[in-house]
């Protein structure tokens, strides 16, 4: 593994703070949405997967102390930063349009993580606003697992294309001098040339 520099050490914390105050914020509205994955895909795209693996860690290790239902979901968060730095390789974060593409695409895989976490352990109820829905569904006669199943992707698809509609525009406005210091600032520096 290489040796982080001290801004990707720098970006870490920051990354976390960005998702431990959206999440919060998603939780404390009981928001059908989670808001706690932006910094560990915009750490993830500039500094790389272990970084932005940190970044969803360490967010779900301190999400999880108010509500500690979500410990479990800390593995999505992890893999959210390898998948940052992913698309940030495969230069889908170049275009406005990938946004939303990329937003339905993460919101499949982690939905089909989330599902039998919240199905198996919880019965279906987090304690997040995705819970309504799930409670909405059950009491129209809908079993845990499908009334999961909705909840979950309808809840992952409406954060995820708000998320990496976020991430995108906070990827362009960084400014071109800073990105090529990071780890993965060839892959961003490229496309503007």
């Amino acid at each position: 593994m290489k040796k982080f520099n001290k801004l990707t050490i720098f970006l870490i914390p920051i990354g976390i703070a960005v998702n431990v105050v959206g999440g919060q914020l998603a939780v404390l509205l009981k928001l059908p949405v989670f808001l706690d994955s932006i910094g560990t895909f915009v750490v993830g795209a500039l500094c790389g997967g272990v970084p932005g693996a940190l970044v969803g860690l360490g967010c779900g290790l301190i999400n999880a102390i108010s509500l500690p239902t979500l410990l479990p979901y800390t593995v999505i968060g992890v893999l959210f930063g390898f998948l940052g730095s992913f698309l940030a390789k495969k230069q889908m974060f170049s275009k406005f349009w990938k946004a939303p593409i990329n937003g339905v695409i993460i919101a499949i895989i982690s939905t089909c993580i989330a599902v039998p976490i919240t199905a198996t352990l919880y019965g279906g109820f987090v304690g997040t606003g995705a819970s309504v829905i799930v409670t909405t569904l059950m009491a129209a006669g809908w079993d845990v697992l499908p009334a999961t199943f909705v909840s979950e992707l309808s809840s992952e698809l409406i954060d995820k294309i708000i998320c990496l509609i976020i991430i995108f525009f906070v990827l362009k406005a960084m400014p071109a001098r800073f990105v090529v210091k990071l780890p993965n600032g060839k892959h961003f520096i490229k496309e503007e040339q």
